[in-house]
């Protein structure tokens, strides 16, 4: 192996890299970096993100904000920006080593990003493998490739264990982000809404793919449930400031009173009586709140066929909505590909809305599903397996480093 050269000079404080690929990496990379500083003042953190890294004082070398993707029809028009990036960020790694770096999810990103920081010699750990949610036996390469792994279910433990990673079950960061600060009745007067008509949330995604495909299709829901259950009230999450406008025109045009949020606002999300929810983290987000929800994905025709073949036939994983993966059943109804229509959302939502039974069971299933993700705390602990990192790191260096870490 490679020995790293530049290391910080010692009495300097430490340099951990995180990486997030993504738009749900860069939300756990963000809570991850305050549990850091929390723990360690004096800590320098640089990696590569978005606007919540950045907000919780990361120095970012690189914006990642645009890098999600789904599939490899999607992906392969950034492999250019990316691969300049990690030839940009190999040079950087070399020369100014960090203490440790830490990788989340993103796969597609991490995994080669993991490959070549192994032949540097750093010390690396992997929060939220790719593929974790998996009950199924999968590559294990990343067990090999890196120092520690930070899982957030105990099954991905169990198939990761054994190799040269010490692997810990942390649980899932969405346990401690999404909780209201206030009250329901605190919240129906702050966001101006009316507790006598019904409440649904429209969650179209974080990525540009999905705002094309999956937010047309809210739209003309929301659009056919004005019409055929009037009084209703949405609720909107934009995901990035980016989106606002393209989704405030997308329901003006359709004539849709909305709520837009600054992101997930939990604060006004626990007052949705039911919500549409494109596949992904959010749809934890939403279980961890206690809303019943229709889980609603749609993609380019290249993407659809990758996922069905890739996905479906070959991986034997039909379901899309991680609550219903968690759990091995369905838990809530998914509206995938050539189902996900107006028509067919506006009727699964009118169902959740004109049955409150229903409701109440798919409440009881998503508590199930929430007991699975582990308790409170995936931040800090693994915030503290990242400084156990950084001890192992200084104890077992036995000569002062020759360069300083340039920040």
């Amino acid at each position: 192996m490679a020995e790293a050269r530049g290391q910080r000079a010692r009495g300097d404080p430490p340099t951990i890299f995180v990486v997030a690929g993504e738009a749900s990496g860069d939300w756990a990379g963000a809570l991850l970096v305050r549990a850091l500083r929390e723990r360690r003042s004096g800590i320098v953190i640089r990696g590569i993100g978005s606007r919540r890294m950045a907000a919780a004082g990361v120095d970012l070398v690189a914006d990642s904000a645009d890098w999600g993707a789904i599939g490899v029809f999607e992906a392969v028009q950034r492999i250019p920006r990316i691969y300049l990036t990690v030839r940009r960020l190999r040079s950087l790694l070399a020369h100014r080593p960090p203490a440790a770096i830490v990788l989340i999810d993103s796969g597609g990103v991490n995994i080669p990003l993991a490959r070549m920081i192994r032949k540097l010699g750093l010390r690396t750990l992997y929060y939220l493998p790719p593929g974790s949610w998996s009950r199924r036996p999968r590559s294990r390469a990343v067990a090999e490739l890196c120092d520690v792994i930070a899982t957030p279910f105990p099954w991905s433990r169990d198939l990761l264990s054994g190799g040269r990673a010490r692997v810990e079950w942390v649980g899932h960061p969405v346990r401690e982000a999404a909780r209201p600060s206030i009250s329901k009745q605190a919240a129906w007067d702050r966001y101006g809404l009316d507790p006598q008509r019904p409440v649904i949330a429209l969650a179209p995604g974080s990525r540009q793919q999905e705002m094309r495909y999956v937010l047309p299709v809210m739209v003309e829901a929301g659009a056919l449930l004005s019409q055929r259950w009037g009084g209703v009230q949405f609720l909107a999450p934009v995901s990035d400031p980016t989106y606002e406008r393209c989704m405030c025109s997308a329901f003006e045009r359709r004539g849709i009173g909305v709520t837009l949020l600054h992101g997930m606002e939990h604060d006004a999300l626990q007052l949705a009586d039911a919500a549409a929810v494109c596949s992904g983290t959010a749809t934890l987000e939403f279980a961890c709140l206690g809303v019943p929800m229709v889980v609603v994905y749609k993609a380019s025709p290249g993407t659809t066929i990758e996922f069905l073949l890739l996905r479906g036939v070959l991986g034997n994983q039909w379901r899309a909505g991680m609550p219903n993966i968690i759990a091995d059943r369905d838990v809530v109804p998914e509206l995938l590909w050539r189902y996900a229509t107006p028509d067919a959302l506006a009727r699964e939502l009118g169902a959740l809305l004109d049955d409150e039974e229903r409701r109440d069971r798919m409440r009881a299933d998503l508590e199930e599903v929430i007991r699975m993700l582990g308790e409170p705390g995936a931040s800090e602990k693994t915030a503290e397996l990242v400084l156990g990192m950084i001890g192992e790191r200084d104890a077992a260096t036995s000569k002062p480093p020759s360069e300083e870490w340039e920040h």
